[in-house]
């Protein structure tokens, strides 16, 4: 019956949200409506007018208004520049717009390559979000993410010789949180503080059974607790955080996924639906000290060939 109690919230936090299929629903505000592109160039989409056509028309259908684009790293790195320039171009043109993110896997060569796009190429991401797990595998905040963020950082501050502004001024800093601590270590606050300091937007994963709930969980990675130290971290900084919250579809992933619940063969609920429930939880939520330093911005789906296997 949860997938009912969406009538209860408030009218108050509501506002009307065209799902672009003729019907409306009752959603808080959602600025930021994204989706995981996991086989962009892998799929043979890149450069098929008729697939990109297919695929934004399948964003739009569903009500995205951000995409962010794995593959980077091999398309800058190989031929397809230009095809990656013109359908970014094609995206941020696309009805209302649909804003492009870069996914970046590294602070090497791969950021080089980023940065020579944008000296080489006029149509440029609206975002970049890290896929650094430096919660895993050994890896750790100053060693293996820093060093991205301080790259990012001068993407979007500092002024390359010879030009007069940055090469991304605008670009929206995204990071893609799984665990706020080092690899093997507890939970950190400054390493939180470091996150809410350099932030636009916290991507935060919400990967849990029912996610579209929030959680009771207190173990140490639930996201309660995650929150919990971005707004203890947020009110010593005195800055808001911005978060989005990432849900999971991933069938094959050794995390939970909550497929079912959109599948239309299933629970049959749109995406937005899950983060409806999940927004009117953590409304109520008392216990989630320094909440209001908390700027829930909206929602990301991990990732689009589940997702489009659940919503053809």
């Amino acid at each position: 019956m949860k997938y009912l109690t969406i009538i209860l919230i408030p009218l108050l936090l509501l506002s009307a949200c065209d799902d672009d299929d003729g019907t409306f629903s009752l959603a808080p505000l959602i600025e930021h409506r994204g989706i995981y592109i996991n086989d962009f160039l892998t799929a043979g989409i890149l450069g098929d007018v008729t697939k990109e056509d297919q695929l934004l028309e399948w964003i739009d259908i569903n009500d995205f208004n951000n995409i962010y684009l794995y593959n980077i790293g091999a398309i800058l790195s190989g031929s397809s520049k230009s095809a990656l320039d013109a359908f970014v171009q094609k995206a941020h043109s696309y009805e209302d717009g649909i804003d492009v993110t870069f996914v970046s896997a590294g602070f090497g060569t791969s950021f080089d390559n980023i940065e020579s796009y944008h000296d080489h190429f006029h149509n440029l991401p609206k975002g970049i979000v890290s896929e650094i797990e430096f919660w895993n595998g050994g890896m750790d905040y100053v060693t293996d993410y820093l060093p991205w963020i301080n790259r990012l950082n001068s993407l979007k501050y500092d002024v390359p010789p010879g030009t007069i502004s940055p090469r991304n001024p605008d670009v929206i800093r995204r990071f893609y949180i799984g665990k706020i601590k080092n690899s093997g270590e507890v939970p950190s606050l400054e390493i939180a503080k470091e996150l809410v300091t350099h932030h636009d937007e916290i991507l935060l994963t919400n990967y849990h059974t029912d996610a579209f709930d929030l959680s009771d969980s207190e173990e140490e990675n639930s996201i309660k607790n995650k929150l919990r130290l971005l707004a203890l971290a947020g009110m010593e900084l005195n800055k808001p955080v911005n978060i989005v919250i990432l849900f999971n579809v991933r069938q094959d992933s050794p995390s939970p996924h909550i497929k079912g619940y959109f599948d239309v063969s299933d629970g049959n609920n749109e995406f937005e639906q899950a983060y409806v429930s999940f927004h009117g939880d953590f409304e109520d939520a008392t216990d989630i000290p320094h909440k209001s330093f908390l700027n829930l911005k909206g929602f990301g789906i991990y990732r689009y060939t589940d997702a489009k296997d659940a919503r053809p």
